[in-house]
């Protein structure tokens, strides 16, 4: 059965109907007249400059870089390795006649390298002429040095194998293992304890300038870059015997030289000055070991303000472009890069996180093997810049482009990039909404 409305529900109802209704209430039409637009650019102004870390640390990471390398653009970065030693154990009793079979360093390879291994190095060994002392401060740096003889007391020459399980021996000379041998016998007193290095200061290996391409890496441990005493116990049988003198890895270290002769950076400070990327012929840089890196700054950002009432960004992906011929199998692109937020004075104040804002964000490397122009690593910047829009003065960041700490101290990797005026320009991908009212 149907049902009809009573007249009286029905005049009560019209009446609130009109009344919900104000001639002079304008809400309805700003929201008709608030549009807004979404806007998307490539174009934003990007900014890049390049410093040099003052120093590396490089004592205590457990490896020896040595070699040289001599990249495209920035010159040739050599390495050196310091290794003193420790005081040995020794267990052949004093009345046993003892003889020496040899005195050798046994290098055992690391997995880095960089350059072209299939091409022969030589290295040579010095003696270490004074002690290796860590600085006030408890550490040594990649521009650290001692005193050693000029003269090699034994050279090698052998083709690479980084990575490789294989242990390089090099002899050492017998006069020197003769002279051990007979004063660990003897327990003479100048070998006890902290002593033994006033006796013996230790090694440099030193990559020699004109047979060396590459620089290459090798551990540093108890048996890694030990220094082994092969003898012979004489008796009625004789029996084979060895002492291991382990390097004492609190205070071996690696130096680190970069001749910048003949390149774009030649004339410039070697620390703590920024360069800015007209100077670079229009490039940013990043190297591992001498401690490049970039800082990048968004000068402009704050001229979207003026497009309507309110600006929001949307998403900000910035991409940075590794220059072609600057990288190859030879010198391979970083894995990761790193993105930290620094105040006016250049000191770090935060990091780029990623969307989860949980870790620091690296940046994705989308590699192009047929097109080498193609190849890019990306960051989101999103948050960052929409946190930056409006900032002026003290309150305005820029990013600062690193790779992690263990990239700097025990590598030489190395990224060249272009500012936008290069010839693979950096690219700010900004979308932003703009809201023309309220």
């Amino acid at each position: 059965m149907n049902k009809i409305l009573n007249p009286f529900l029905l005049l009560l109802l019209c009446m609130f109907l009109f009344s919900c209704y104000d001639e002079k209430n304008n809400y309805g039409d700003n929201l008709v007249d608030s549009v807004f637009r979404n806007i998307s650019v490539d174009s934003c102004t990007v900014t890049v400059t390049s410093t040099i870390i003052d120093s590396l640390e490089t004592t205590g990471q457990g490896l020896a870089l040595v070699g040289k390398y001599t990249h495209s653009l920035w010159g040739t970065v050599s390495a050196c390795t310091y290794l003193p030693y420790s005081f040995p154990v020794y267990n052949t009793e004093a009345d046993e006649v003892v003889r020496l079979d040899s005195l050798v360093l046994a290098l055992s390879y690391g997995g880095y390298s960089i350059g072209d291994t299939m091409q022969p190095m030589r290295l040579t060994i010095h003696r270490l002429l004074e002690k290796v002392i860590l600085n006030d401060n408890g550490y040594l740096y990649n521009k650290s040095s001692f005193a050693y003889d000029p003269e090699p007391i034994a050279a090698c020459i052998f083709k690479p194998k980084p990575g490789n399980n294989e242990r390089l021996e090099i002899r050492l000379p017998d006069e020197l293992g003769e002279d051990m041998l007979i004063r660990l016998h003897n327990r003479d007193d100048i070998l006890l304890d902290d002593r033994f290095e006033d006796y013996f200061n230790g090694l440099v290996i030193l990559p020699d300038p004109n047979i060396c391409q590459n620089i290459i890496s090798f551990s540093v441990g108890d048996t890694a870059s030990a220094l082994i005493l092969h003898y012979s116990i004489e008796d009625a049988i004789t029996q084979e015997a060895e002492c291991i003198i382990k390097p004492k890895t609190e205070t071996q270290f690696y130096h680190i030289d970069h001749d910048r002769t003949g390149t774009i950076m030649e004339g410039f400070p070697t620390e703590n000055v920024e360069v800015y990327s007209s100077e670079l012929n229009n490039r940013g840089i990043l190297f591992g070991g001498i401690g490049w890196y970039s800082c990048i700054g968004f000068p402009y950002l704050n001229e979207i303000l003026q497009q309507g009432e309110r600006v929001s960004i949307e998403s900000a992906y910035l991409k940075i472009y590794p220059e072609p011929k600057t990288w190859s199998e030879f010198n391979p692109l970083p894995d990761s890069l790193y993105l930290y937020i620094i105040d006016e004075n250049n000191v770090t104040v935060d990091v780029v996180t990623d969307y989860l804002g949980t870790k620091i964000q690296s940046g994705t490397l989308i590699k192009d093997d047929s097109f080498a122009e193609n190849t890019y690593y990306y960051f989101d910047i999103s948050t960052f810049l929409q946190e930056e829009l409006g900032a002026f003065g003290k309150y305005k960041h820029n990013l600062q482009l690193v790779f992690d700490e263990e990239t700097y101290t025990q590598t030489f990797h190395n990224l060249t990039f272009s500012d936008q005026e290069g010839k693979s320009p950096i690219v700010l991908q900004l979308t932003y909404k703009v809201y023309e009212s309220y």
